[in-house]
């Protein structure tokens, strides 16, 4: 039986009795995956600013209806209004315009890295007429797949106006109405009618992060060719040699909470890689440290071992999670 809208609850109705996940989750970028149009900091912010792209200018507006963008170009004008921000921001934020069930994407996205406005990065290079300045229409399963993997409360089918914003608790864990009923009832077992990932063998954990990071199997059947795959991190995890030794502190929440906001700071994951890996080089490996000391230092490994490469197309320098050996000078795989 498919999910229907009766079987989500919200996350409300989980912060009763996880309140402190609930309240850390709220800092989470994922969180903020997807946003109604009118809670956009990055509208509310740029409301009234005007850019230039492909020859075309963009204006951002608030309307009592909400807000909105027009595109101009000479006696030419278009005017659109913005029902979605999907992204935070902090690497980007595209927008969506739900047109009595068709969505469009806009034309352009804004770009933390430079904190201002560009090309969307699956657009037509260049916008040759109004229509495609305005942005391109998305395909129904399309559409779902970018609300499946930014927000919450997405059935199979039917229509996508009731989704909940952001990656929330049912997200990941499921459809709570059932597990929530449970534990209000006392029903012993109730803890099983919600998914928890945590459960998950080191192979299911990354493919189920993968759904929306991109496992191997998705690059493959997406075949990407030879653009750049850095992006992608489920992928480049199961790349490397630390993935290939089997051992199954090697999973995307072995590193990350997801429940807490994303650390960027290097050092904070030398805790992580010794946890693997001996401090001394000459001092034998373990069964619990199966891998061999750094002959060059023992601090801010992921700076070495996963270095950040550039993705121009979104302004922003990502971690590449291919984790290995990079000589100086050596070209960086895809």
């Amino acid at each position: 039986m498919l999910d229907s809208d009766k079987d989500y609850v919200g996350s409300e109705a989980c912060a009763k009795c996880h309140a402190a996940i609930s309240a850390s989750f709220q800092k989470a970028e994922m969180s903020k995956a997807a946003l109604r149009a009118a809670d956009s900091e990055v509208l509310r912010t740029h409301q009234g600013n005007t850019f230039d792209l492909d020859s075309y200018t963009y204006k951002l507006e608030n309307t009592p209806q909400g807000p909105q963008f027009s595109v101009s170009q000479g006696s030419e004008s278009a005017k659109m209004p913005i029902t979605w921000a999907l992204g935070d921001g902090t690497v980007g934020q595209v927008y969506l315009t739900d047109m009595k069930g068709t969505f469009y994407e806009s034309h352009f996205t804004y770009y933390g890295g430079t904190k201002g406005f560009d090309r969307t990065t699956n657009q037509p290079q260049r916008a040759t007429t109004l229509n495609t300045a305005v942005g391109r229409s998305l395909m129904p399963n399309e559409a779902r797949k970018c609300f499946v993997c930014h927000s919450a409360g997405v059935t199979a089918e039917g229509p996508l106006d009731n989704v909940m914003p952001g990656v929330t608790c049912e997200a990941c864990h499921g459809p709570g109405a059932d597990h929530v009923a449970a534990m209000k009832s006392g029903i012993e077992g109730g803890e099983a009618l919600s998914l928890n990932p945590k459960r998950l063998d080191r192979v299911s954990q990354v493919d189920f992060c993968g759904s929306c990071h991109m496992t191997w199997v998705d690059v493959q059947l997406e075949d990407v060719g030879d653009g750049p795959t850095v992006r992608f991190p489920a992928y480049r995890l199961m790349n490397s040699r630390c993935w290939e030794k089997g051992d199954g502190r090697i999973t995307c929440t072995g590193c990350h909470d997801p429940h807490q906001p994303v650390v960027h700071e290097a050092g904070f994951y030398d805790e992580k890689c010794l946890g693997c890996h001996v401090t001394k080089d000459g001092v034998g490996t373990t069964e619990n440290h199966p891998g061999k000391a750094c002959p060059q230092s023992d601090r801010n490994c992921v700076s070495c071992h996963m270095p950040k490469r550039d993705y121009p197309d979104t302004h922003h320098a990502f971690t590449d999670h291919y984790i290995r050996i990079v000589r100086a000078g050596a070209r960086l795989l895809d």
